[in-house]
């Protein structure tokens, strides 16, 4: 195994298993059981040199497959480690069953060259990590402790509801266009402006602007958490959050649409977890859909803003959502109304928008010139144009938004 690991993190060779800057300790526990299957024996001696370093694990060599992935749902062994001699299918095939019979064990793939298409394949798979054969033995050693950890571990405080701390708002329409990029992002920013600790999540995972809106560069995004897998924790996840001057820490959408297909629910159920018992506020910015990610969001959120504007496309789609909302349990104390650009003249009365979509309007957004500015600019318009009614009326609602939780915590005292 040669000197130079690859492994694909934006679009950069690295190896993936050493993501973790010191690895995970494997617990006090059986015997872990690493199976190697390929066709080759050289890979399993390898191996084998690799987890010498790891306490009392074994090695054991399998060339068929289907026993292989038997042996590791029956509970027998810790990781399958899928060599490059296995055709791709079969291996993505052994994964998802691996993840599908809902065993700890955890498979990884070792192939001769890594691209963003078997990634992503791999990880829609349920593969837990890809390795280069060009990882080092020191890196291949990496991996399989972590692999090996993870099949082990149990659970912490931080994968636990009981460790969430966080306040999470989502700021949710099913129709584009209306601002909800612009309002969450001004809400995140003015609750940082506050003095609270804040992280901001985007959820547009195809088409999120939430690094425009703030005039951040995606040096890191989501798909750094999502490729690190079942070995993320809340250290780990931080490191993949970019820094905005208000101290807001950002959590940035993919930069290419196609690696949205990567992010299922259930990864950002976990991250949405892990984010929860670090901040003090998540705001969740969502696409104009009512998909399994929005979805995910709204189970963990505590209040959810959902936006409509004074035209009838938006009244009818605002109508349809809330009453899917409520259709689906989440009530009417959880969900408020913001009425984006409420002194249109349009001839609708905001009034008459209430009774549209049978909800009242907590919040007015008026129109300003200044919200296409700070926008055009990379700033929040709380920023850029504090003094502005649109300013004033989202530095109020953060500032409502902290006053419910002050109160929720004294009541609960």
């Amino acid at each position: 195994m040669g000197d130079t690991p690859t492994s694909y993190r934006r679009g950069v060779a690295r190896c993936a298993c050493a993501n973790h800057p010191h690895g995970l300790q494997v617990e006090a526990g059986p015997m872990p059981t690493i199976l190697v299957c390929d066709t080759s024996s050289e890979l399993a001696e390898a191996v084998t040199g690799a987890a010498a370093g790891i306490d009392n694990t074994s090695v054991l060599h399998h060339e068929g497959l289907p026993d292989a992935v038997a042996q590791l749902t029956l509970g027998n062994a810790q990781v399958l480690l899928v060599g490059p001699s296995v055709p791709l299918d079969g291996a993505f095939e052994a994964a998802r069953a691996v993840r599908d019979s809902g065993c700890a064990g955890n498979v990884l793939l070792m192939v001769t060259e890594l691209g963003n298409a078997l990634l992503r394949d791999a990880m829609r798979s349920g593969v837990s990590d890809v390795i280069n054969t060009d990882a080092t033995k020191e890196e291949l050693e990496t991996c399989l402790r972590d692999a090996i950890a993870i099949s082990l571990r149990q659970p912490t405080v931080a994968d636990a509801d009981v460790g969430s701390k966080a306040d999470v708002i989502t700021v949710f329409s099913t129709k584009g266009g209306v601002g909800k990029t612009v309002v969450a992002t001004n809400i995140a920013v003015a609750l940082a402006k506050e003095g609270r600790s804040v992280a901001l999540v985007d959820l547009d995972l195809q088409f999120g602007d939430v690094g425009i809106m703030l005039g951040l560069e995606p040096t890191q995004t989501i798909m750094g958490a999502v490729q690190s897998a079942e070995r993320l924790d809340a250290a780990m996840l931080d490191g993949f959050l970019v820094d905005h001057s208000s101290g807001l820490r950002v959590l940035l959408a993919p930069v290419q649409p196609e690696d949205a297909e990567m992010v299922t629910a259930s990864r950002i159920d976990r991250i949405l977890r892990l984010l929860s018992t670090q901040y003090e506020f998540l705001v969740v910015d969502t696409p104009p859909t009512l998909d399994e990610s929005v979805l995910t969001a709204l189970d963990r959120s505590t209040r959810v803003i959902a936006i409509t504007m004074m035209d009838i496309a938006s009244i009818k789609n605002s109508r349809i959502s809330l009453q899917k909302l409520k259709q689906l349990g989440y009530n009417g104390s959880l969900v408020e109304v913001m009425l984006n650009r409420a002194d249109s003249k349009v001839y609708l009365r905001p009034e008459s928008v209430e009774e549209a979509i049978g909800a009242p309007i907590k919040y007015r957004l008026p129109s300003d010139a200044q919200i296409p500015r700070a926008v055009n600019k990379g700033l929040p318009v709380v920023v850029e144009s504090p003094r502005s009614q649109p300013a004033r009326v989202l530095t109020a609602t953060a500032k409502a938004i902290i006053a419910a939780r002050e109160e929720a915590k004294t009541s609960v005292a």
